[in-house]
């Protein structure tokens, strides 16, 4: 175990492309989180943001420059139109910190010679590609942090690529519709956006998705829309007319009803079983389980599986054995 909290779990991490390195969100207090890094050999661990509230999803830059992640602390308020009352239905902007103390902001345009282009694109077809390890200068690293020159919004994930940062966002909407517990299929609402270093520039990607991934080299992005699944090149805005197009190549869709999995309910009802279990056992609100024998529960009803033969009676089954807890806030949701 590297670190751990006693406020609330780890709020994403990511590995450095060295594999030297591990950036990490951890809870301060019960309001605040922020950014951590770890060396990996050593065990070291070294502070990289000061809060305001929460500092999460810390992701790598692939050429070890920067690291970037989404910050709660923008606080620009919003009238309420129904009451004299403020709110900060935003408040979140995708940041960055130099790694290296000499590294300049990358957010201002520096004016490049013609022969450079030329240059870098030599170096791309002659050169070989090489590990390079990534050297941290911690002195003044929470110094160091910079907004993205975007407008503050409801940020949801965030991810890099070779010149480029990814991310998404969400609009802002009631809570009277919100499915709390979702159990079908999930909505598709959030917006891809990209920031390009080249350009200076932010622009939308894709709209209506739920959410995506990078592959392990950053070349490929899957996301998926609701129950759908599509490839693309990671950082390049697809063309929108093969968005409607049928699975296959050119819409990068994943022809999703190809998939076979092979199921046996009673080995996976008694998978669920003791999943539901330990999970109690590890995170009930007091150690002494209430004074309640819980190993002895497990003993009792374990065996009562092999004598169900549907779903629905599994989830009686976990009724019964999580009620013999006495407690509330312990459902069963299929």
């Amino acid at each position: 175990m590297l670190d751990r909290s006693p406020y609330a779990p780890i709020a994403g991490f990511d590995w450095s492309p060295d594999g030297r390195w591990i950036a990490y969100s951890r809870a301060l207090s019960f309001h605040t989180s922020a950014i951590r890094v770890c060396k990996v050999e050593t065990g070291e661990i070294f502070p990289v943001t000061r809060p305001v509230l929460q500092d999460v999803s810390p992701t790598f830059d692939p050429d070890g420059k920067y690291l970037y992640f989404l910050s709660y602390r923008e606080f620009d308020p919003v009238y309420d139109n129904l009451h004299f009352d403020l709110g900060f239905p935003r408040g979140v902007r995708p940041y960055l910190v130099t790694l290296k103390r000499d590294l300049p902001n990358p957010f201002v345009p520096v004016p490049k010679a013609p022969e450079e282009k030329n240059q870098k694109s030599e170096e791309k077809k002659d050169g070989e590609k090489t590990e390079q390890l990534i050297e941290i200068d911690f002195e003044g690293i929470e110094d160091r942090v910079l907004a993205f020159p975007v407008p503050d919004g409801r940020y949801q994930q965030i991810a890099a690529i070779k010149n480029k940062v990814l991310y998404t966002s969400l609009p802002i909407e009631g809570s009277l519709a919100m499915n709390w517990f979702q159990l079908t299929e999930p909505p598709a609402k959030a917006t891809l956006e990209v920031y390009d270093f080249e350009s200076l520039k932010a622009e939308t990607l894709i709209s209506g998705i739920t959410n995506f991934k990078l592959s392990d080299d950053r070349k490929t992005l899957v996301y998926r829309a609701g129950n759908r699944l599509r490839v693309l090149k990671a950082g390049e805005k697809p063309d929108e007319k093969s968005a409607s197009e049928p699975p296959g190549k050119k819409s990068g869709w994943i022809d999703l009803t190809r998939v076979r999995v092979s199921v046996e309910p009673p080995a996976e009802w008694r998978q669920m079983f003791r999943e539901a279990w330990r999970l109690q056992r590890d995170h009930f609100w007091t150690e002494d389980m209430a004074d309640v024998d819980w190993y002895a529960v497990y003993e009792r009803y374990f065996p009562l599986i092999d004598r169900i033969s549907t779903r629905a009676e599994f989830s009686d089954l976990m009724w019964e054995m999580q009620g013999e807890l006495g407690t509330s806030h312990a459902p069963v949701m299929a």
